[in-house]
């Protein structure tokens, strides 16, 4: 099956071009030894109800352990779906790529709304209290960090680095400190000739996972060593659960969507809503704290959320547009 490129890009990388040959050369510690200090707003932030909008761009979403509700990121900053309708920030309408729900906020990297004193990039940062101030906690004003990947409980960060910065080279590269000190992944028995989306386990910070044009590969060793977990076929989308991880791929013209069973390693399909092919999953989220409760995004950006593990699907988002 082909499937246009442009379809392909968002969430696939060519590993040529990300230079994991030379990351593997590397020294084994980068450290970050910039200043992390909260970067201070000089606005007011309040979390109210969403304009009327449509958005453009989805980059990341997930469920905050500090918060009610799916966050989803997007080129107007943070949105939150709740029982209540769609919220928003009165300001810091920042662009998330790469987000990442954890236990006491959210990681991203991204680039800052226009007006802003932030640095542009912003390399890779923290919120903790719903978006009102960031931490740098790594490459501020070097990076944006499309392919970032954080343990929704451990300090694990994982990311692909498309190009040469001044502390470190292309590569994929892990830091176990929250972006203190990075190391290259060797990414050993990784057959494909691209790289995708990382998922890093909620609380294992060995275990690791990554989404390719060949299929999906796990690690249990922080990525030096991954082998195939499925069929070799297009991997678009996944995300963990304590025992489970949840992908999606584009087979023979359909969108896909399945879990395996990671004690046991045996995959089961998901039935969800249909998807035209060229309407592909672009990211997968599980709500730590209710673990039934789990969403995905399209390339469309189309978001749907089921509370029951999968069993039923509702449509909280059509085409992007919040009314």
């Amino acid at each position: 099956m082909k499937i246009s490129k442009k379809y392909f890009l968002p969430f696939m990388f060519i590993l040529i071009a990300a230079g994991c040959s030379s990351a593997n050369d590397q020294d084994e510690g980068k450290l970050n030894d910039k200043k992390t200090e909260p970067i201070q707003q000089t606005v007011t932030y309040n979390i109210q109800k969403a304009e009327p909008q449509r958005l453009e761009q989805i980059y990341g979403l997930g469920y905050p352990g500090n918060d009610e509700g799916l966050y989803l990121s997007s080129q107007e900053g943070i949105k939150i779906n709740t029982n209540n309708g769609w919220l928003e920030g009165s300001s810091q309408k920042h662009e998330y790529v790469g987000f990442q729900a954890t236990k006491d906020g959210f990681i991203s990297g991204g680039h800052p709304e226009k007006g802003s004193n932030m640095k542009d990039p912003i390399g890779i940062v923290k919120s903790i209290d719903r978006g009102a101030t960031v931490k740098p906690l790594s490459f501020y004003g070097e990076g944006d960090f499309h392919f970032l990947s954080a343990g929704y409980d451990t300090n694990v960060i994982y990311i692909i680095n498309e190009k040469a910065l001044p502390e470190l080279e292309p590569g994929v590269f892990i830091s176990e400190d929250e972006g203190k000190s990075w190391k290259p992944l060797k990414l050993n028995g990784l057959e494909s000739d691209t790289l995708g989306m990382i998922a890093a386990h909620p609380t294992n910070g060995s275990i690791m996972a990554m989404s390719t044009r060949s299929g999906v590969f796990i690690s249990e060793d922080k990525g030096q060593n991954l082998k195939l977990a499925t069929a070799p076929v297009m991997a678009t989308a996944l995300a963990f659960s304590e025992n489970e991880l949840y992908y999606s791929s584009v087979e023979n013209n359909k969108v896909l969507f399945h879990k395996i069973d990671l004690s046991t390693n045996k995959a089961v399909e998901i039935e969800i809503p249909y998807l035209n092919y060229d309407n592909p999953i672009t990211f997968i989220s599980v709500n730590m704290k209710n673990q039934n409760t789990l969403s995905f995004a399209t390339y469309l950006n189309d978001v749907y959320e089921s509370t029951d593990g999968g069993e039923n699907w509702n449509l909280v988002l059509k085409n992007g547009k919040i009314e």
